[in-house]
């Protein structure tokens, strides 16, 4: 075929050629009709001399038209001496006893003048009577007796048909033809139907003659027209056709194709993927997921739909994965019969078939076998990836977030990973710095992550879900979790990371599991009764989270990290007490119990823990005279030390923190926080959270030997206590404010910006750097916390 053009091109120019004709026809009825008696007398006149130059003729004994082109024709012909026209050495690849007419190719080296263009370069047939199949080409052959004077040449080729013919074009076309030739070929203002003519002649030459000593400069030039018009899809599309062909006629087989997702409008298969395919049949007859692919992708019926497309390389890897499934020993496919490439000229004048080794392969369009399981292949392939490609269609940039891993399928991010996954949880490593565990914000942890939150800033169930998600692929715990009875953590919100295969999943309705963290929160809020929560009331949850032998190692992390959070934030204690009241009884009985001991245990009870506690039974709808009995009995049986909220029993491996008696309280004028309980509370806390990575070792250690305690080193030579103190509080938060910053190191004697100012000359010490940053919110470097492991191990 020749130019391919566009359907609402060619409807438009239809409409107006339509109107320029009915405007024509209707100028020239008005011109009849106001000329009427001068076109009678025109029309008159010129009958009479016709008739007369017809005898004049007849008499004169006029030379026929032919014999005139012929002569010259032979002009011409006979201007070129060196080629011989009339006799030729080329043959056709499949009529060889052929003779040609008054026809030569014009070489390369040669420059020849038609009428006054004077066309250098050759490479195009001159004169008639090209000879092809029994029949004569015209098409493609420049007769030089033709005219091509023109008051204006065509050169958009507008004038031309869609498979122009250098015999049959208008004289202006001809003209602007010529005038491109001469031009060097290379003008891009001229149209694509003069490449095409010249091109006609190009693909003759090659193919129809089997030039083989011209086939170098041949393909030279097509390559060097495609370089210069291949942004016409359909010269592209011919051009490629051809030196695809020419290469193969030398043996020169083209390189293995890789699977794309640009699909070029194509009528057929292209030709190195068929002649890639027939020879991977010639070598085996079961087809392997890649050459499948390209197969499937290759035929001209198949289009990709819009996810495959815009996620081709995840729809790919999926491909190769569902393959492996569907084909665990490759795609078995019967041969037919044998390959055949045939060369189809552009200009529909020929068709040769090329020879060549190739001719021994299997022809991959001619099978045995219905390629429909590897259609609906694509089709599932597909549809898996509608969500993540609509996410990454609405917003491109989430393509590197771990929230577009949710989107896609788990065994593909089994399979070969997901890049953003990778980073996020390398981030996640550096913010933990080692340690298998983190507090931080949750808005920073969404911000790691790269998830899209609204703009009001809420986190709302399913996002919380989604990072949840997210986490369990990473084999990290996140707490509080909805999925497993906890709240939904706000931008603002602590939250706590720990290591967990699979994320740590529980059962939230599990006996142990649920009567245990009612316990915890209702410890908190006894604990905060008098003001404030200390470290002994913590450690005492803690330590009766970890013996209770009903909960497993994974609800044992969870609850302890969820009794540090909720230690620093309380629950609202009107809601807690009514979702405690919808407890069995045995179970509220245990959660009165755990209040009572946590306010029992203290040195002095203050009379709000006692109403707290009157409060609590009330709600719980148990007897208000339990509360004196209960504190009675806890003051009679634990004078001193912590108190376990049921049996402890400690298991090896297992450190705790330090029970020696707290040191006497220093009070601050005007503060009334006691400064090195609230100290003291922070260190014991941080070493609460280092306990979440010993507590998967419990289930593994067979041991009766008792656990040995262990007291907190000194962490980091060369800062005092106090400064120490408010560091692991930053380890242990990630960030705080600058109030609460202000806050603490008031009450421990220090004023704020002098310790940042301390704190950050100690790291310049060790670290080159500054450790805190400063503003709004005071944080650690977040590259620091690693280093800041490695000194803590040190000591």
């Amino acid at each position: 075929m020749g130019r391919r053009k566009g359907g609402s091109s060619a409807g438009m120019g239809l409409l107006i050629v339509i109107g320029l004709v009915f405007a024509a026809l209707n100028a020239a009825y008005q011109f009849v009709l106001d000329h009427l008696a001068e076109i009678k007398v025109t029309v008159t006149v010129s009958g009479l001399l016709l008739i007369a130059g017809y005898f004049v003729s007849k008499l004169g004994g006029r030379k026929r038209d032919g014999d005139v082109s012929n002569e010259r024709l032979d002009a011409a012909v006979r201007a070129e001496p060196p080629m011989g026209f009339v006799a030729s050495e080329a043959r056709t690849a499949r009529h060889k006893d052929e003779p040609r007419r008054n026809v030569r190719w014009v070489a390369q080296n040669e420059t020849v003048d038609i009428q006054g263009a004077v066309i250098s370069g050759g490479m195009f047939y001159l004169g008639t009577g090209l000879r092809f199949a029994g029949r004569t080409i015209d098409q493609y052959t420049v007769d030089p007796a033709l005219p091509i004077r023109a008051a204006r040449p065509d050169t958009l080729g507008t004038s031309m048909p869609y498979w122009p013919s250098y015999a049959d074009i208008p004289a202006a076309s001809r003209r602007a033809f010529l005038d491109w030739m001469a031009r060097g070929r290379s003008d891009r203002t001229y149209g694509i139907g003069h490449v095409f003519l010249y091109f006609y002649g190009l693909e003759h030459r090659m193919f129809a003659e089997g030039a083989t000593g011209d086939a170098a400069e041949l393909i030279a030039e097509v390559e060097r027209l495609r370089a210069v018009y291949g942004e016409n899809d359909s010269f592209r599309e011919y051009s490629d056709h051809f030196l695809d062909a020419a290469r193969l006629a030398h043996d020169a087989l083209p390189a293995p194709p890789e699977p794309s997702p640009e699909r070029p409008y194509r009528s057929e298969m292209p030709l190195d993927v068929r002649l890639h395919l027939g020879r991977r049949l010639s070598q085996s007859t079961t087809l392997l997921s890649e050459d499948s692919l390209l197969w499937i992708l290759s035929l001209p019926d198949v289009y990709l739909r819009t996810p495959a497309v815009r996620c081709f390389p995840e729809f790919a890897a999926l491909w190769h994965i569902r393959f492996t499934r569907h084909f665990p020993g490759g795609f078995p496919v019967m041969p037919g019969d044998r390959l055949e490439i045939a060369y189809s000229a552009a200009s529909r004048a020929f068709e040769v078939v090329i020879d060549g080794a190739y001719r021994s392969y299997p022809d991959p369009l001619e099978i045995g076998t219905s390629l429909e399981p590897l259609r609906q292949l694509v089709q599932e392939c597909t549809e898996e990836l509608e969500g993540f490609s609509r996410l990454i269609g609405r917003r491109p940039e989430a393509r590197t977030s771990a929230q577009a891993a949710l989107l896609l399928p788990e065994d593909l991010l089994a399979e070969g990973g997901f890049e953003p996954l990778r980073i996020f949880g390398d981030r996640l490593t550096e913010m933990m710095g080692g340690r298998n565990q983190a507090s931080t914000r949750m808005g920073k942890l969404l911000e790691l992550a790269a998830f899209d939150v609204a703009e009001a800033g809420k986190i709302t169930p399913g996002v919380a879900d989604q990072l949840g998600r997210i986490l369990d692929r990473l084999d990290i715990a996140i707490e509080p979790d909805r999925r497993y009875g906890g709240s939904i953590p706000q931008i603002e919100d602590q939250v706590f990371l720990f290591g967990a295969p699979g994320g740590g999943p529980v059962d939230p309705q599990d006996a142990p599991y649920r009567s245990m963290k009612a316990r915890v929160e209702v410890a908190v809020l006894a604990a905060a009764a008098d003001g404030e929560a200390t470290g002994e009331e913590i450690q005492r949850v803690i330590t009766g989270v970890k013996a209770d032998s009903a909960l497993s190692g994974v609800q044992k992390a969870r609850l302890i990290a969820f009794a540090v959070i909720t230690f620093n934030s309380p629950p609202k204690q009107a809601r807690l007490l009514k979702r405690l009241a919808e407890h069995s009884e045995p179970e509220r009985q245990a959660i009165v119990a755990a209040a009572v001991a946590i306010v029992g245990a203290n040195d002095k009870v203050d009379p709000q823990e006692v109403r707290f506690l009157e409060k609590l039974h009330k709600a719980l709808d148990l007897p208000q005279e339990q509360v004196y009995l209960g504190l009675h009995r806890v003051e009679s049986e634990i004078p001193d030390g912590p108190v376990a909220i049921s049996s402890e029993h400690r298991i090896a491996g297992i450190p705790l923190p330090s029970e020696q008696p707290p040191p006497a309280p220093q009070p601050v004028p005007g503060v009334r926080i006691d400064a090195d309980r609230l100290a003291r509370t922070r260190r014991e806390t941080a070493e609460v959270s280092r306990l979440l990575a010993d507590i998967f070792e419990e289930e593994s250690v067979e041991t009766s030997e008792p656990a040995t305690t262990m007291t907190e080193p000194s962490a980091f030579e060369g800062l005092d206590r106090s400064h120490a103190e408010l560091v692991e509080m930053l380890e242990l938060k990630g960030s705080t404010s600058r109030a609460e910053f202000e806050k603490r190191a008031r009450a421990m004697k220090l004023l704020p910006d002098g310790a940042i100012e301390r704190i950050n000359d100690w790291s310049f010490d060790h670290f080159d750097e500054a450790l805190l940053d400063e503003g709004e919110e005071i944080a650690i470097v977040p590259h620091l916390l690693g280093r800041l492991a490695e000194l803590r191990e040190t000591a």
